[in-house]
């Protein structure tokens, strides 16, 4: 008959139940995280009147020119530093939400160049939180009003 000390069976069990603990956690771990099939990142649609307050807050004016009915805004300083913004509505909002927080090599605006693979706008993402970028975008969203009757 085999005869096995009791330190030996002791480090024996405290293997076996090691292994089985490591096969139970295993089972029950969540599997490696993928993106959902036809996925694809849509901006919330945001508040049009809230984005035209960052507008004039944030004095995009100063750069770029906008007709804003009611509004009667002061001339641009930066004599056309970046595009007027009439028109850009048929950009994709993401489009839109990505050229006020990054960096963009691409630029929308005809005439409009970029250097060493920046837009001349800068990154506002540390000035803006999330909910101001959506409402901005939204603002820029919008249909201009037609002509005062």
């Amino acid at each position: 008959m085999m005869h096995i000390s009791k330190s030996i069976f002791t480090a024996i069990t405290a293997v076996g139940l090691l292994f089985l603990a490591g096969m139970v956690w295993s089972a029950g771990a969540p599997a490696t995280p993928t993106v959902p099939k036809g996925w694809k990142f849509s901006l919330p649609d945001g508040d049009a009147n809230a984005g035209k307050t960052v507008f004039l807050n944030m004095k995009c004016y100063s750069c770029h020119a906008i007709e804003i009915p009611g509004e009667k805004l002061p001339h641009s300083r930066s004599k056309g530093a970046g595009p007027g913004l009439s028109g850009y509505g048929v950009l994709p909002k993401e489009y839109l939400a990505e050229s006020i927080i990054k960096f963009h090599a691409v630029v929308a605006a005809p005439g409009y160049t970029v250097k060493d693979g920046r837009a001349a706008m800068g990154e506002y993402n540390h000035f803006l939180t999330v909910q101001e970028v959506i409402d901005l975008v939204a603002f820029l969203k919008q249909k201009p009003a037609g002509p005062r009757k």
